[in-house]
């Protein structure tokens, strides 16, 4: 997932319920490795901190684990192969 939140609170809130699943890649950039449905028990707890007036998520499904490393390309010191995270959020 990936967010563009206003508020710092809400933002905050995000966070950690992003980080409480996955891990940070960059300020607002997360890997998840969740199954289907916790993705949707997460997708429900961020839409109920957000303000969908001005704030922004995305969330990109990678899919199976053979076809996230095949989608991920990191460029510098990280490579897919340092993540076997199927679903970036």
């Amino acid at each position: 997932m990936a967010y563009d939140i206003n508020d710092d609170i809400r933002r905050s809130h995000v966070a950690k319920i992003l980080q409480s699943h996955g891990e940070r890649l960059q300020y607002s950039v997360f890997l998840l490795r969740i199954r289907p449905s916790k993705l949707l028990k997460v997708k429900a707890s961020v839409e109920d901190e957000i303000d969908p007036d001005t704030d922004s998520i995305l969330i990109c499904d990678l899919g199976i684990n053979d076809h996230a490393e095949r989608s991920m390309l990191f460029l510098g010191k990280r490579s897919y192969r340092d993540t076997m995270i199927p679903t970036i959020i």
